[in-house]
């Protein structure tokens, strides 16, 4: 597979966009976006190389942005007027790898985003090109995921510890050791939620061997491909789903119409909540229901009443017209809505990788049951 390059605003949209179509409606790519162009005007390079080539000595870190991806992790401004703090640290995840490799005296290789999400992806690919560092093509879900007991390395047995945590406000915590991931996952929501929505973090120091055994391949050029079909059907004024699904393929379309109930909550440190969709149009939908479940991500349906698609299985809307992403921290009542499957990486197709993501690690006494049966 052949490295990829970012070198214009519109490769970064479009990479940006693809991200977020994997993500299954997770954090918006505003921020991620910024940040890439800013790299990318001052000269600095955007890109990837194949896991492949990833030397197996290579000393490997993984960053990512832990905590909510309700509202107010993305507009801070009333909470910095009332503690009287200003954003002193624009990029957290170049500050998480410096306090990570002071903690271990060791200076990292390169840079494997933890997930492919809308704000994750594009982030850790801008902290690799400022730090200087190599950039892996690939991740360790496949998909967005808001826990990191979600991901490969952990059903490995790898630590997430020792983690370092930078905010936005120069606030740098190093959790050194917790006996289970899930410990120190609640420890870093709970510094989120200390620091106003969000810590940047470097974490899983692996050495390319272990990556190249874990990792997701792939997926950062996966998602330039698919965030570049979007734009280009756009301009010729093709059908944008349609070529949502061809360019993803193992994709289906879920369900379409209009969202007419939605509740949230931002708790320990996600953005908890529920979308209801009443069908439109007079096609299979029509006067049919779909009820969408999420935590930061979508991860479980009901269609008429009855479970349906669910995690690992990738949920996301996109827009009917355009098919641009529509993230869960600004769906709102009344807003016309596609819901589009994506299958699952082959790595969730083992007895870790359902219990990592199917519908029972959420909490539903449900059996996962594959797109491809469900649909295909």
């Amino acid at each position: 597979m052949p490295n990829g390059r970012l070198t214009s605003a519109q490769d970064i949209e479009d990479f940006t966009r693809g991200t977020d179509i994997l993500s299954g409606s997770g954090g918006p790519t505003k921020e991620a976006r910024a940040r890439l162009r800013e790299t990318l005007e001052a000269g600095l390079a955007l890109g990837w190389r194949d896991l492949a080539e990833l030397p197996d000595d290579a000393r490997v870190v993984s960053t990512f942005f832990s905590g909510s991806i309700a509202p107010g992790r993305y507009d801070r401004s009333g909470i910095e007027r009332e503690w009287g703090i200003e954003t002193t640290v624009t990029r957290p995840l170049v500050a998480a790898v410096r306090e990570l490799e002071a903690h271990l005296g060791v200076v990292f290789d390169a840079v494997i985003p933890i997930e492919i999400g809308g704000n994750n992806t594009g982030q850790a690919t801008d902290a690799a090109a400022q730090l200087g560092k190599v950039l892996v093509d690939g991740d360790y879900a496949g998909r967005a995921i808001p826990e990191v007991t979600c991901i490969t390395p952990n059903w490995a047995g790898k630590s997430l510890a020792p983690v370092a945590c930078c905010d936005y406000y120069g606030t740098r915590t190093v959790v050194k050791a917790a006996p289970r991931d899930r410990l120190t996952e609640r420890v870093g929501k709970h510094l989120a939620m200390a620091s106003f929505g969000s810590v940047g973090c470097a974490a899983f120091a692996l050495s390319g061997r272990e990556v190249k055994a874990l990792a997701v391949p792939g997926t950062l050029t996966r998602s330039l491909a698919v965030g570049r079909a979007v734009r280009e059907t756009q301009a010729r004024g093709e059908d944008a789903v349609q070529a949502v699904l061809r360019a993803l393929g193992d994709a289906w379309l879920v369900f379409q119409g209009e969202i007419v109930e939605r509740t949230w909550e931002n708790r320990d440190g996600y953005m908890w909540g529920e979308h209801e969709v009443a069908g439109s149009g007079s096609g299979p939908y029509r006067g049919r229901h779909l009820r969408l479940w999420f935590k930061n991500e979508n991860h479980m349906t009901w269609l008429d009443g009855r479970p349906y698609l669910s995690s690992p299985d990738v949920i996301e809307v996109v827009d009917p017209k355009t098919a641009e992403p529509l993230v869960n921290t600004y769906l709102e009542k009344g807003q016309p809505v596609t819901v589009i499957g994506i299958k699952r990486g082959p790595h969730f197709d083992t007895p870790a990788g359902i219990e990592a993501m199917g519908p029972r690690h959420w909490g539903f006494d449900v059996d996962f049951t594959p797109i491809e049966r469900l649909i295909g």
